[in-house]
Protein backbone atom coordinates (compact mmCIF):
# COMPACT_ATOMS: atom_id res chain seq x y z
CA UNK A 1 0.00 0.00 0.00
CA UNK A 2 1.40 3.39 -1.02
CA UNK A 3 1.31 6.19 1.56
CA UNK A 4 1.14 9.86 0.66
CA UNK A 5 2.83 12.11 3.25
CA UNK A 6 2.03 15.86 3.06
CA UNK A 7 5.06 18.07 3.59
CA UNK A 8 3.33 21.40 3.12
CA UNK A 9 -0.36 22.01 3.43
CA UNK A 10 -2.47 25.11 3.82
CA UNK A 11 -6.17 24.33 3.71
CA UNK A 12 -7.26 27.83 2.76
CA UNK A 13 -4.60 28.06 0.06
CA UNK A 14 -5.46 24.67 -1.42
CA UNK A 15 -9.16 25.40 -1.25
CA UNK A 16 -8.62 28.59 -3.22
CA UNK A 17 -6.92 26.74 -6.05
CA UNK A 18 -9.38 23.85 -5.91
CA UNK A 19 -12.31 26.20 -6.31
CA UNK A 20 -10.62 27.95 -9.19
CA UNK A 21 -9.32 24.99 -11.19
CA UNK A 22 -10.68 26.65 -14.32
CA UNK A 23 -7.36 28.53 -14.22
CA UNK A 24 -5.59 25.26 -14.95
CA UNK A 25 -8.07 24.45 -17.72
CA UNK A 26 -7.46 27.80 -19.41
CA UNK A 27 -3.68 27.57 -19.04
CA UNK A 28 -3.57 24.06 -20.45
CA UNK A 29 -5.93 24.94 -23.29
CA UNK A 30 -3.87 28.00 -24.27
CA UNK A 31 -0.59 26.07 -24.18
CA UNK A 32 -1.96 23.29 -26.38
CA UNK A 33 -3.73 25.70 -28.72
CA UNK A 34 -0.71 27.96 -29.30
CA UNK A 35 1.80 25.11 -29.54
CA UNK A 36 -0.33 23.13 -32.00
CA UNK A 37 -1.00 26.27 -34.05
CA UNK A 38 2.75 26.89 -34.31
CA UNK A 39 3.04 23.41 -35.85
CA UNK A 40 1.04 24.57 -38.89
CA UNK A 41 2.47 26.64 -41.77
CA UNK A 42 1.69 29.83 -39.83
CA UNK A 43 5.33 30.23 -38.76
CA UNK A 44 6.54 30.06 -42.36
CA UNK A 45 4.39 32.95 -43.53
CA UNK A 46 4.21 34.99 -40.31
CA UNK A 47 7.61 34.39 -38.67
CA UNK A 48 7.54 37.45 -36.40
CA UNK A 49 4.10 36.59 -35.04
CA UNK A 50 5.14 32.97 -34.61
CA UNK A 51 8.24 34.09 -32.69
CA UNK A 52 6.10 36.13 -30.29
CA UNK A 53 3.67 33.24 -29.83
CA UNK A 54 6.54 30.85 -29.09
CA UNK A 55 7.80 33.20 -26.37
CA UNK A 56 4.29 33.49 -24.96
CA UNK A 57 3.76 29.73 -24.79
CA UNK A 58 7.14 29.29 -23.05
CA UNK A 59 6.13 31.82 -20.40
CA UNK A 60 2.74 30.16 -19.99
CA UNK A 61 4.39 26.77 -19.44
CA UNK A 62 6.80 28.15 -16.85
CA UNK A 63 3.97 29.90 -15.00
CA UNK A 64 1.81 26.78 -15.22
CA UNK A 65 4.58 24.59 -13.75
CA UNK A 66 5.05 26.98 -10.82
CA UNK A 67 1.28 27.03 -10.31
CA UNK A 68 1.17 23.23 -10.34
CA UNK A 69 4.02 22.86 -7.87
CA UNK A 70 2.75 25.24 -5.19
CA UNK A 71 -0.76 23.76 -4.92
CA UNK A 72 0.45 20.96 -2.67
CA UNK A 73 3.78 19.37 -1.92
CA UNK A 74 3.88 15.71 -0.91
CA UNK A 75 6.80 13.32 -0.56
CA UNK A 76 5.87 11.44 -3.72
CA UNK A 77 5.28 14.61 -5.72
CA UNK A 78 8.55 16.11 -4.49
CA UNK A 79 10.49 13.08 -5.69
CA UNK A 80 8.81 13.21 -9.11
CA UNK A 81 9.39 16.96 -9.47
CA UNK A 82 13.04 16.66 -8.40
CA UNK A 83 13.80 13.92 -10.94
CA UNK A 84 12.02 15.71 -13.80
CA UNK A 85 13.57 19.11 -13.07
CA UNK A 86 17.04 17.55 -12.85
CA UNK A 87 16.59 16.00 -16.30
CA UNK A 88 15.21 19.29 -17.65
CA UNK A 89 18.11 21.33 -16.28
CA UNK A 90 20.76 18.91 -17.56
CA UNK A 91 19.17 18.80 -21.01
CA UNK A 92 18.69 22.55 -21.27
CA UNK A 93 22.24 23.20 -20.05
CA UNK A 94 23.57 20.99 -22.86
CA UNK A 95 21.22 21.91 -25.71
CA UNK A 96 20.22 25.49 -24.81
CA UNK A 97 16.84 24.88 -26.45
CA UNK A 98 13.38 24.91 -24.86
CA UNK A 99 12.48 21.85 -26.92
CA UNK A 100 9.16 19.94 -27.10
CA UNK A 101 10.87 17.27 -25.01
CA UNK A 102 11.57 19.72 -22.18
CA UNK A 103 8.06 21.17 -22.45
CA UNK A 104 6.61 17.67 -22.23
CA UNK A 105 8.52 16.97 -19.03
CA UNK A 106 7.47 20.27 -17.46
CA UNK A 107 3.82 19.80 -18.40
CA UNK A 108 3.91 16.28 -16.96
CA UNK A 109 4.40 18.05 -13.61
CA UNK A 110 1.82 20.79 -14.06
CA UNK A 111 -1.11 19.10 -15.83
CA UNK A 112 -1.74 16.06 -13.57
CA UNK A 113 -1.09 18.26 -10.50
CA UNK A 114 -3.86 20.68 -11.43
CA UNK A 115 -6.32 18.59 -13.49
CA UNK A 116 -7.18 15.46 -11.55
CA UNK A 117 -8.93 13.72 -14.41
CA UNK A 118 -7.52 11.89 -17.40
CA UNK A 119 -10.72 12.53 -19.33
CA UNK A 120 -10.63 16.27 -18.68
CA UNK A 121 -7.00 16.42 -19.81
CA UNK A 122 -7.86 14.58 -23.03
CA UNK A 123 -11.01 16.65 -23.55
CA UNK A 124 -9.16 19.97 -23.30
CA UNK A 125 -6.50 18.66 -25.67
CA UNK A 126 -9.12 17.58 -28.23
CA UNK A 127 -10.83 20.99 -28.01
CA UNK A 128 -7.49 22.76 -28.55
CA UNK A 129 -6.68 20.63 -31.62
CA UNK A 130 -10.15 21.19 -33.03
CA UNK A 131 -9.73 24.93 -32.56
CA UNK A 132 -6.34 24.86 -34.28
CA UNK A 133 -7.71 22.90 -37.23
CA UNK A 134 -10.65 25.30 -37.56
CA UNK A 135 -8.51 28.45 -37.41
CA UNK A 136 -5.86 27.07 -39.77
CA UNK A 137 -8.41 25.85 -42.32
CA UNK A 138 -10.23 29.19 -42.18
CA UNK A 139 -6.97 31.13 -42.71
CA UNK A 140 -6.13 28.96 -45.71
CA UNK A 141 -9.57 29.42 -47.25
CA UNK A 142 -9.26 33.18 -46.73
CA UNK A 143 -5.89 33.17 -48.50
CA UNK A 144 -3.62 33.93 -45.54
CA UNK A 145 -2.16 30.42 -45.54
CA UNK A 146 -1.69 28.11 -48.57
CA UNK A 147 -4.37 25.57 -49.41
CA UNK A 148 -1.96 23.48 -51.52
CA UNK A 149 1.49 23.48 -53.12
CA UNK A 150 4.93 21.99 -52.49
CA UNK A 151 8.39 23.26 -51.59
CA UNK A 152 11.85 21.75 -51.20
CA UNK A 153 15.09 23.18 -49.84
CA UNK A 154 17.44 21.22 -52.08
CA UNK A 155 17.61 21.36 -55.87
CA UNK A 156 19.26 17.95 -55.89
CA UNK A 157 16.34 16.11 -54.32
CA UNK A 158 12.94 15.16 -55.68
CA UNK A 159 11.72 14.88 -52.10
CA UNK A 160 9.13 17.57 -51.32
CA UNK A 161 9.39 18.10 -47.57
CA UNK A 162 6.46 20.53 -47.55
CA UNK A 163 3.16 19.59 -49.16
CA UNK A 164 0.69 22.24 -48.08
CA UNK A 165 -2.83 21.19 -47.23
CA UNK A 166 -5.42 23.64 -45.87
CA UNK A 167 -2.80 25.64 -44.03
CA UNK A 168 -0.85 22.65 -42.72
CA UNK A 169 2.65 21.86 -43.96
CA UNK A 170 1.72 18.31 -44.94
CA UNK A 171 -1.46 16.20 -45.26
CA UNK A 172 -0.01 13.88 -42.61
CA UNK A 173 0.03 16.77 -40.12
CA UNK A 174 -3.65 17.47 -40.79
CA UNK A 175 -4.38 13.75 -40.68
CA UNK A 176 -2.52 13.27 -37.40
CA UNK A 177 -4.55 16.03 -35.75
CA UNK A 178 -7.75 14.45 -37.06
CA UNK A 179 -6.71 10.97 -35.92
CA UNK A 180 -5.75 12.17 -32.44
CA UNK A 181 -9.09 13.94 -32.07
CA UNK A 182 -10.71 10.63 -33.01
CA UNK A 183 -8.51 8.74 -30.51
CA UNK A 184 -9.44 11.29 -27.85
CA UNK A 185 -13.15 10.82 -28.60
CA UNK A 186 -12.70 7.05 -28.36
CA UNK A 187 -11.10 7.51 -24.94
CA UNK A 188 -13.88 9.86 -23.81
CA UNK A 189 -17.02 8.39 -25.33
CA UNK A 190 -16.52 4.80 -26.49
CA UNK A 191 -18.09 3.11 -23.46
CA UNK A 192 -21.29 5.18 -23.50
CA UNK A 193 -21.56 6.03 -27.20
CA UNK A 194 -20.10 3.03 -28.94
CA UNK A 195 -22.34 3.15 -32.00
CA UNK A 196 -21.58 6.82 -32.62
CA UNK A 197 -17.87 5.97 -32.64
CA UNK A 198 -18.64 3.07 -35.02
CA UNK A 199 -20.05 5.62 -37.46
CA UNK A 200 -17.29 8.20 -37.01
CA UNK A 201 -14.36 5.79 -37.43
CA UNK A 202 -14.86 5.00 -41.16
CA UNK A 203 -15.38 8.72 -41.91
CA UNK A 204 -12.06 9.66 -40.27
CA UNK A 205 -10.30 6.73 -41.95
CA UNK A 206 -11.69 7.59 -45.39
CA UNK A 207 -10.80 11.28 -44.97
CA UNK A 208 -7.19 10.45 -44.13
CA UNK A 209 -6.94 8.06 -47.09
CA UNK A 210 -8.45 10.66 -49.43
CA UNK A 211 -5.97 13.39 -48.45
CA UNK A 212 -2.95 11.06 -48.60
CA UNK A 213 -2.34 10.81 -44.84
CA UNK A 214 -1.59 7.09 -44.89
CA UNK A 215 0.01 6.77 -41.47
CA UNK A 216 -2.83 8.69 -39.84
CA UNK A 217 -5.37 6.45 -41.59
CA UNK A 218 -3.64 3.31 -40.32
CA UNK A 219 -3.48 4.79 -36.82
CA UNK A 220 -7.22 5.43 -36.85
CA UNK A 221 -7.90 1.89 -37.98
CA UNK A 222 -5.49 0.52 -35.40
CA UNK A 223 -7.19 2.25 -32.46
CA UNK A 224 -10.67 1.28 -33.60
CA UNK A 225 -9.96 -2.38 -34.36
CA UNK A 226 -8.09 -3.08 -31.11
CA UNK A 227 -10.80 -1.29 -29.12
CA UNK A 228 -13.65 -3.36 -30.57
CA UNK A 229 -11.81 -6.67 -30.58
CA UNK A 230 -11.95 -9.12 -27.70
CA UNK A 231 -8.35 -8.70 -26.67
CA UNK A 232 -6.48 -9.58 -23.52
CA UNK A 233 -4.03 -7.21 -21.87
CA UNK A 234 -0.71 -8.96 -22.27
CA UNK A 235 2.16 -7.61 -20.18
CA UNK A 236 4.53 -8.80 -22.90
CA UNK A 237 3.41 -5.62 -24.70
CA UNK A 238 5.77 -3.81 -22.33
CA UNK A 239 8.61 -5.04 -24.57
CA UNK A 240 7.15 -3.49 -27.73
CA UNK A 241 8.79 -0.01 -27.50
CA UNK A 242 12.14 -1.55 -26.57
CA UNK A 243 11.98 -3.93 -29.53
CA UNK A 244 10.96 -1.21 -32.01
CA UNK A 245 13.61 1.24 -30.77
CA UNK A 246 16.29 -1.46 -31.04
CA UNK A 247 15.05 -2.47 -34.49
CA UNK A 248 15.08 1.15 -35.72
CA UNK A 249 18.65 1.60 -34.47
CA UNK A 250 19.73 -1.66 -36.13
CA UNK A 251 18.16 -0.54 -39.42
CA UNK A 252 20.00 2.76 -39.23
CA UNK A 253 23.32 0.90 -39.32
CA UNK A 254 22.30 -1.96 -41.63
CA UNK A 255 20.15 -0.02 -44.08
CA UNK A 256 21.96 -1.61 -47.02
CA UNK A 257 21.38 -5.18 -45.86
CA UNK A 258 18.93 -7.29 -47.84
CA UNK A 259 16.22 -6.77 -45.25
CA UNK A 260 17.07 -3.08 -44.90
CA UNK A 261 16.73 -2.53 -48.64
CA UNK A 262 13.31 -4.19 -48.62
CA UNK A 263 12.15 -1.91 -45.81
CA UNK A 264 13.59 1.11 -47.59
CA UNK A 265 11.11 0.47 -50.37
CA UNK A 266 8.21 -0.12 -47.98
CA UNK A 267 8.67 2.86 -45.63
CA UNK A 268 9.87 5.63 -47.95
CA UNK A 269 13.65 5.22 -47.50
CA UNK A 270 13.52 5.94 -43.77
CA UNK A 271 16.38 3.50 -42.93
CA UNK A 272 18.61 5.41 -45.39
CA UNK A 273 17.68 8.71 -43.73
CA UNK A 274 18.32 7.22 -40.28
CA UNK A 275 21.72 6.00 -41.45
CA UNK A 276 22.58 9.49 -42.70
CA UNK A 277 22.02 10.82 -39.20
CA UNK A 278 23.55 8.04 -37.09
CA UNK A 279 26.66 7.99 -39.29
CA UNK A 280 27.21 11.76 -38.92
CA UNK A 281 26.14 12.40 -35.34
CA UNK A 282 27.49 10.30 -32.46
CA UNK A 283 24.96 9.02 -29.97
CA UNK A 284 25.38 10.62 -26.55
CA UNK A 285 23.57 10.51 -23.22
CA UNK A 286 22.43 14.07 -23.95
CA UNK A 287 22.96 15.20 -27.53
CA UNK A 288 24.95 18.21 -28.62
CA UNK A 289 23.02 20.80 -30.65
CA UNK A 290 22.40 19.34 -34.11
CA UNK A 291 22.91 21.57 -37.13
CA UNK A 292 21.71 19.67 -40.17
CA UNK A 293 23.55 20.24 -43.42
CA UNK A 294 21.09 20.05 -46.31
CA UNK A 295 23.32 21.43 -49.07
CA UNK A 296 23.70 19.29 -52.15
CA UNK A 297 24.57 15.62 -52.37
CA UNK A 298 26.61 15.66 -49.17
CA UNK A 299 23.59 16.75 -47.18
CA UNK A 300 21.10 14.69 -45.24
CA UNK A 301 18.59 12.79 -47.36
CA UNK A 302 15.11 14.22 -47.29
CA UNK A 303 16.37 17.78 -46.78
CA UNK A 304 16.83 17.27 -43.06
CA UNK A 305 13.40 15.81 -42.40
CA UNK A 306 13.85 12.99 -39.89
CA UNK A 307 10.77 10.77 -39.68
CA UNK A 308 10.86 8.06 -37.05
CA UNK A 309 10.46 8.92 -33.38
CA UNK A 310 13.00 6.51 -31.92
CA UNK A 311 15.87 7.78 -34.07
CA UNK A 312 14.67 11.40 -33.88
CA UNK A 313 14.76 11.38 -30.07
CA UNK A 314 18.12 9.60 -30.01
CA UNK A 315 19.79 12.04 -32.41
CA UNK A 316 18.28 15.36 -31.35
CA UNK A 317 17.89 14.83 -27.59
CA UNK A 318 20.04 11.83 -26.67
CA UNK A 319 19.97 8.37 -25.12
CA UNK A 320 18.51 9.65 -21.84
CA UNK A 321 15.53 11.08 -23.73
CA UNK A 322 15.00 7.83 -25.64
CA UNK A 323 15.02 5.83 -22.41
CA UNK A 324 12.53 8.26 -20.88
CA UNK A 325 10.20 8.04 -23.89
CA UNK A 326 10.33 4.24 -23.72
CA UNK A 327 9.42 4.48 -20.02
CA UNK A 328 6.49 6.76 -20.94
CA UNK A 329 5.29 4.30 -23.59
CA UNK A 330 5.54 1.38 -21.14
CA UNK A 331 3.72 3.46 -18.51
CA UNK A 332 0.79 3.99 -20.88
CA UNK A 333 0.53 0.23 -21.36
CA UNK A 334 0.71 -0.26 -17.58
CA UNK A 335 -1.99 2.33 -16.89
CA UNK A 336 -4.30 0.70 -19.44
CA UNK A 337 -3.78 -2.69 -17.75
CA UNK A 338 -4.19 -1.27 -14.23
CA UNK A 339 -7.46 0.45 -15.16
CA UNK A 340 -8.63 -2.33 -17.53
CA UNK A 341 -9.15 0.32 -20.20
CA UNK A 342 -9.12 -1.38 -23.61
CA UNK A 343 -9.31 1.92 -25.51
CA UNK A 344 -6.28 3.31 -23.68
CA UNK A 345 -4.49 0.04 -24.43
CA UNK A 346 -5.34 0.42 -28.13
CA UNK A 347 -4.15 4.04 -28.15
CA UNK A 348 -0.94 3.05 -26.35
CA UNK A 349 -0.10 0.33 -28.87
CA UNK A 350 -0.95 2.68 -31.75
CA UNK A 351 1.39 5.36 -30.32
CA UNK A 352 4.26 2.90 -29.90
CA UNK A 353 3.88 1.41 -33.38
CA UNK A 354 3.29 4.78 -35.12
CA UNK A 355 6.42 6.12 -33.47
CA UNK A 356 8.49 3.73 -35.58
CA UNK A 357 7.93 5.44 -38.98
CA UNK A 358 6.73 8.89 -37.83
CA UNK A 359 7.82 11.61 -35.42
CA UNK A 360 4.37 12.98 -34.56
CA UNK A 361 3.72 10.74 -31.55
CA UNK A 362 6.60 12.15 -29.47
CA UNK A 363 5.24 15.69 -29.58
CA UNK A 364 3.01 16.55 -26.62
CA UNK A 365 0.91 18.95 -28.69
CA UNK A 366 -0.04 16.07 -31.00
CA UNK A 367 -0.17 13.34 -28.37
CA UNK A 368 -1.55 14.38 -24.97
CA UNK A 369 -1.40 10.83 -23.63
CA UNK A 370 2.34 11.30 -23.07
CA UNK A 371 1.44 13.59 -20.16
CA UNK A 372 -0.19 10.69 -18.29
CA UNK A 373 3.27 9.79 -16.95
CA UNK A 374 2.74 12.72 -14.55
CA UNK A 375 -0.01 10.84 -12.72
CA UNK A 376 2.82 8.94 -11.04
CA UNK A 377 2.76 11.90 -8.66
CA UNK A 378 -0.07 10.03 -6.96
CA UNK A 379 -0.28 6.60 -5.26
CA UNK A 380 -1.85 3.77 -7.24
CA UNK A 381 -5.41 3.91 -5.89
CA UNK A 382 -5.62 7.68 -6.32
CA UNK A 383 -3.87 7.53 -9.69
CA UNK A 384 -6.26 4.93 -11.11
CA UNK A 385 -9.21 6.97 -9.87
CA UNK A 386 -7.94 10.07 -11.70
CA UNK A 387 -7.17 8.14 -14.88
CA UNK A 388 -10.73 6.82 -15.01
CA UNK A 389 -12.52 10.04 -14.05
Amino acid sequence: MEIETPLMENNNFQSLFKNNNYIAFVLFYLVMLIQSFLFTSFGTFFPHNAFLLSKLVNLLIIFYVIYGIIIQITARKLIYISVILLIVLLTFWKLRIFSPYIKLLLLSIAVPATIHSGKKVVGIFALALLTTMSITTALSLLGYLPQSGTTSKSIFSNYQETVYFLGFSHPNAFGTFLSMIFASCMFLFYKKHRWIMFMIAPVVFATNVAIGAGTAAVSTLFVFIISVMTVKFYKITYLLPVCLATFALWLSYYNNSAFGMILNEKIASRPNVWNAYTSQYPIKLISDPIYVNTDGYSGILGNGVLDGSYIYVLIFWGLMALILYIIIFITLIKFSIDTKNKVLFAISVMIIVSAFPESHMIMFYENVFLLFIGFYQYPMVERNKYLQS
